[in-house]
């Protein structure tokens, strides 16, 4: 096993990983180009995952649909009155209303750059969080073989071109399950990690091995290098963030605060991926969501707004694992669905549209009390990864389904 640059500023898909701080991780893996060689000034595609189950009939909701109506008669999203939501627009005659606390999305939706696909998700008869989480990360479905790797994975392996120690990107620590099978996945915490309270122990490990031999040595000083070019590029630009960002204290924007810092590098990442939590909402789900909705909405504009001119290369794919029950329960909460909202917000969107099609919430309609999935999630994802990569081998990534876009992306 070689122990490589890529390996000492990666969590690696191939193996174990250690920390050498609280900042940056490191594995065994295979070596690359220098940092950021022929890479920079390309798109980037961040996935963000809402996991646990985000109720998409509460963030785009039929207000008006009868059956909404008789089946959330305590908690459905209202069309009218002070506390309604956004109307955005209809989905085979259906009209549908954005959650009135992530009205904050609607500039993005008017100004065509946020696209919605409804009673989107994974073809399956589970609702199991996890089950469903790891397929979706898998990028299969019901009585598909295992691919044992992530769809991530196969895609950045999958890309034609030169590659960088940045290629893909993990906000958080460890590795991302839709990055299994890539062997070069940068895992960070904070953009200062690469150059402030890391860098003394990191150099010194660095430094130890720089003494031995061979290809150790080697490896030791070209990562001593490539950390130098993050820490000149920190220098030169810095990594500040807009007084008038709009960054709240919650989970999600102290993720995105620090990836929009080292996207302004530009060091050549090509895909990131971003986890938001704390959708499972069995109860209470009027002000919980509520709350997950307006921090959804603020944290994505501070995101956008803070990447400046280059929010116009990023682009954000958000889904989650599956919807909601149409009824609500008996605690003011919802059990777990089926079909669910996915998101498509920033460069080389057709935005100001909702795709998809709708299949109703009539009884016959339903898929066991849930809305049917009618959009295969890996549409959603194939698509932006063609348009947004030029991914000329997606029949690679997702190998059970055929190539056929919504004309979501421009």
């Amino acid at each position: 096993m070689t122990l490589s640059r890529r390996s000492l500023l990666a969590s690696s898909t191939a193996g174990s990983f250690m920390a050498l701080t609280p900042g940056v991780r490191v594995a065994f893996g295979a070596d690359a180009p220098a940092i950021g060689q022929n890479t920079a000034g390309q798109n980037i595609v961040v996935s963000l995952f809402l996991r646990f189950g985000m109720d998409g009939l509460q963030l785009l909701a039929p207000a008006i649909d009868g059956n909404y109506r008789d089946k959330r008669p305590f908690m459905g999203v209202e069309s009218e009155g002070l506390a309604a939501g956004y109307h955005l627009g209809a989905l085979n005659g259906t009209q549908l209303f954005l959650h009135p606390r992530a009205g904050g999305l609607k500039r993005f939706y008017d100004d065509k750059k946020l696209a919605f696909v409804h009673a989107a998700g994974v073809p399956t008869t589970s609702r199991s969080h996890f089950k469903d989480q790891d397929m979706l990360d898998k990028g299969m479905a019901d009585f598909e073989p295992d691919p044992n790797s992530g769809w991530l994975a196969r895609h950045m392996n999958a890309l034609a071109g030169d590659r960088g120690d940045f290629d893909a990107v993990v906000n958080g620590f460890g590795q991302s399950p839709s990055l299994v099978g890539f062997a070069g996945a940068v895992s960070f915490a904070d953009v200062g990690s690469f150059g402030g309270a890391i860098y003394g122990p990191f150099a010194e490990v660095l430094g130890k091995l720089n003494a031995g031999e061979g290809e150790l040595r080697q490896s030791a000083q070209r990562s001593l290098a490539a950390i130098e070019g993050v820490r000149a590029k920190l220098n030169q630009s810095g990594f500040q963030t807009p007084e008038d960002a709009g960054y709240t204290f919650g989970a999600l924007s102290q993720r995105l605060r620090p990836l929009a810092q080292l996207l302004k590098l530009d060091l050549g990442v090509r895909a990131a991926t971003v986890d938001f939590g704390g959708w499972d909402h069995h109860d209470f789900l009027v002000e919980s969501f509520g709350r997950q909705a307006d921090e959804l909405a603020r944290a994505l504009t501070a995101f956008m707004r803070d990447l400046g001119p280059l929010a116009e290369r990023v682009t954000v794919v958000a889904y989650s694992e599956f919807g909601r029950r149409v009824e609500e329960n008996g605690n003011g909460g919802t059990e777990h669905g089926a079909g669910g909202v996915m998101m498509v917000l920033g460069g080389g969107v057709a935005g100001g549209r909702i795709y998809g099609e709708w299949p109703g919430l009539a009884p016959r309609d339903l898929d066991e009390g849930d809305l049917r999935v009618t959009t295969d999630y890996r549409r959603v994802l194939s698509e932006v990864l063609v348009k947004r990569h030029g991914q000329a081998a997606i029949e690679s990534v997702f190998p059970t389904i055929p190539y056929r876009p919504l004309g979501i992306m421009i």
